[in-house]
């Protein structure tokens, strides 16, 4: 009997001891997290080999070559810094050259496979080097309705195979200025411009009477694109078809008729090597008129005048023709680039809207965007917005690259006529020998 009894308490206690280790493990406090120090879980080795890393912003370094002068390569530099804040994954080094060797560095540096990433060029030189292979299709920087805002007498230069290669950011056409005080006192009060070529006949002959004081007229003598706006303010022609008319544009036409009229009174025409230089010379009552960039004139026209100052007149006529040479400039981007993406962005903000009011504001060179025109008073009296027969709404007849070279050798015949070293017919001569030697090149 005492054996069962012990027998009995050994399984009761076994009993007991079982229950109360089920108790501790079912128990909903025995896996309770301690208040003071929350169990995180470790995650597994699988999960933290799936783990990416932050990618860091990809950074990309711009080159970008101006040929500008100084106070507008100075605008220039303010309008890249505010950039460069906004865009810091950009970083761009911004280099002026002289504007007078620009198409000589921009030419040999493309050549060598060396040139910057975004080089500033004249309208007139671009079609050039996108046949040449030296530049990247430009559309996409036109951010927008920024294509449809351009005027065609910009963007016909920069066609080519049915891509654009540029990107214009403003013009500066050239403007005749007048000394009204010799203009009225030379021929009259009832004078009015713009003036016949009978009448610029008679102010050369008036000129020669006083011996050239003042000249009648000031050109640089080697910017054929200073005399081409002259020939279409006497003319009332424009001056873009002069490669397309046959060998003999100067024969039997007003512009012989005007070219006679230098030959004639060379005497009398004071060259000026630079538009400062032709500006000093208005002011100084030096010379009755001048041809010179529309930016230097607007500002002469600008600054306050005293009564004895020389009293100044515009004369922008010729922009009535259905084309006259805007003397454009565009951003376009070298074929060696390797950051296409972040050029197209530069040039797209530094050619919007704000850009090219600051630049009209600051340097009085004129906007490229059509709704401008239209809703600025100021502008639309210089020129309309969208009034397709008149400058700047036509495009060039010139449709081939050659146009650098054509310029080129008609600003030679030009010096030398200008300098007296050869005469009209030799003109002639030079001329048509030209058209050929272009035409055995092509």
């Amino acid at each position: 009997m005492k054996k069962v009894k012990a027998v009995d308490r050994h399984k009761s206690a076994l009993v007991f001891l079982m229950l109360c280790v089920m108790i501790l493990i079912l128990s909903p406090w025995a896996k309770a997290p301690s208040p003071v120090s929350p169990i995180v879980p470790e995650p597994e080795a699988e999960a933290l080999a799936t783990v990416q890393p932050v990618k860091m912003q990809e950074l990309s370094l711009l080159t970008v070559e101006v040929g500008l002068e100084e106070a507008e390569f100075s605008v220039l530099a303010g309008q890249n810094e505010a950039f460069t804040l906004r865009h810091p994954d950009i970083t761009v080094e911004l280099i002026r050259i002289d504007p007078n060797q620009a198409y000589r560095i921009f030419h040999q540096s493309s050549q060598l496979g060396d040139s910057p990433d975004i080089m500033l060029l004249a309208n007139e030189w671009v079609k050039e080097f996108a046949a040449s292979g030296y530049l990247l299709p430009a559309d996409a920087a036109f951010v927008g309705k920024a294509l449809a805002e351009q005027f065609d007498a910009l963007t016909s230069p920069l066609k080519w195979n049915g891509y654009l290669w540029g990107v214009p950011r403003s013009m500066d056409p050239f403007v005749l200025v007048w000394n009204t005080e010799w203009l009225h006192e030379w021929l009259g009060e009832d004078a009015a411009l713009p003036l016949t070529i009978e009448q610029w006949s008679a102010l050369a002959i008036r000129s020669s009477e006083l011996q050239g004081t003042p000249s009648w007229l000031t050109l640089h003598p080697s910017d054929p694109l200073t005399l081409l706006a002259w020939l279409e303010s006497v003319s009332d022609e424009r001056s873009d078809g002069i490669w397309s008319g046959g060998n003999r544009p100067w024969e039997g036409t007003l512009f012989e008729q005007a070219l006679s009229l230098l030959e004639q009174h060379r005497s009398g025409i004071t060259l000026a090597q630079t538009a400062e230089e032709a500006s000093r010379l208005l002011q100084d009552r030096e010379t009755l008129a001048a041809v010179i960039p529309y930016s230097i004139a607007a500002a002469m026209a600008a600054e306050p005048r005293l009564s004895s100052d020389a009293k100044l007149e515009l004369d922008h006529h010729a922009w009535k023709l259905p084309h006259v040479w805007p003397r454009g400039s565009s951003f376009a981007i070298s074929s060696h680039s390797e950051a296409g993406d972040a050029a197209r962005t530069w040039i797209a903000e530094m050619t919007d809207i704000s850009i090219q009011l600051q630049n009209m504001e600051e340097l009085n060179k004129l906007p490229v965007y059509r709704s401008l025109y239209d809703s600025d008073r100021q502008l639309s009296n210089l020129l309309p917005g969208r009034d397709g027969k008149s400058f700047p709404n036509q495009a060039s007849l010139i449709k081939e690259p050659k146009l650098p070279e054509r310029l080129k050798e008609l600003g030679v015949i030009w010096n030398s006529f200008a300098m007296g070293d050869i005469t009209l017919l030799d003109w002639n001569k030079r001329w048509t020998e030209s058209i050929a030697n272009l035409q055995l090149n092509d």
